[in-house]
């Protein structure tokens, strides 16, 4: 655990860090975290542990899941806690990448969104955060089954969307409601892989299990605006694969790409070096009004330099 006034992170080049000079400084958290999602029981055995309400324990959580973040360029680390209505708590933190353009970074809440979607969660009750949402995840939010009615509290006041983003523009600008998912409703886009993996890339680092996790990752992503799902998969040193979808937004410049959504799952999943990636596996449509293969391999070459990208190609499925 970080010293007070301090946190601790581990940046893109695989090092340990301390941010202290010159950062936000951190409250001494009440209690320790070391995961990025709750079961009902955890949550409930830490209430009865710290004799607090299920409110007053996300308030709780949110220091310690700021010292989670791993934000190298703005030494800005922010944490959301978030209530699904399964009765699963979920973290968010913010994610930063050295040496490459700022909109690439991850927001704590586009972060717990990402990862309660991968957990199957199917609404967004309350969220509590150490910092005033900024207005890209204010936006962001807007996408969600429950944003009308889900709570968010931060500085010690609640408030619903509507009160801090007035006459928003949100999915129903876009498209007709009640015609398509909204975000954290069930996802399935008709989509398969165009061709044999097998034949198309033998020798490369990435695996048939990571290509199943691109395509699943396609199949559920959220791509209601641009009508073209895409997924990516990460392969570490050691074999484990994670997955993300693309998650796009009304406004579209706050949509999450697949490579995001996916080392989303990779730091929930607690892996410390984005140098650990040695391979990736990027499943979209071809010749679609969307693509991410330039970007997602400018990105690649960054965070996780000499790791091998597979690009490929889905089509419509009955």
């Amino acid at each position: 655990m970080a010293q007070e006034g301090t946190a601790q992170h581990t940046d893109a080049s695989g090092t340990n860090g301390v941010i202290g000079v010159g950062a936000r400084k951190l409250p001494a958290p009440v209690l320790a975290l070391d995961k990025f999602m709750l079961e009902p029981e955890e949550a409930a055995a830490l209430q009865a542990q710290h004799g607090v309400s299920l409110r007053q324990l996300m308030q709780l959580l949110v220091a310690p899941a700021a010292l989670l973040a791993r934000p190298p360029t703005s030494a800005f680390p922010v944490g959301a806690i978030g209530l699904g209505v399964s009765g699963r708590v979920y973290v968010g933190v913010n994610l930063e990448f050295p040496n490459l353009p700022l909109h690439h970074s991850v927001h704590a809440e586009q972060f717990l969104v990402a990862n309660a979607a991968a957990a199957g969660e199917r609404g967004l009750t309350r969220i509590t955060v150490n910092a005033a949402p900024c207005g890209h995840c204010r936006q962001f939010l807007a996408e969600l089954i429950t944003a009308e009615t889900m709570e968010i509290v931060y500085k010690g006041k609640c408030y619903h969307l509507d009160d801090i983003l007035v006459d928003k523009f949100c999915p129903s600008d876009l498209i007709e409601p009640g015609t398509t998912p909204l975000l954290l409703e069930p996802q399935r886009n008709n989509v398969c892989l165009a061709e044999d993996f097998s034949a198309t890339a033998a020798s490369s680092v990435v695996t048939q299990e990571a290509v199943h996790a691109a395509v699943d990752a396609a199949v559920q992503s959220y791509a209601p605006y641009s009508r073209c799902p895409a997924g990516l998969a990460l392969v570490t040193t050691s074999g484990r694969v994670y997955g993300g979808g693309v998650i796009e937004s009304c406004a579209y410049n706050p949509t999450l790409n697949p490579l995001q959504s996916a080392y989303i799952a990779f730091a929930a999943a607690g892996e410390g070096e984005f140098s650990q990636v040695c391979g990736a596996v990027l499943v979209e449509l071809p010749g679609s009004a969307v693509s991410h293969e330039h970007s997602t391999r400018t990105a690649l070459a960054t965070i996780a330099p000499g790791a091998e990208l597979t690009v490929l190609h889905l089509q419509h499925s009955a």
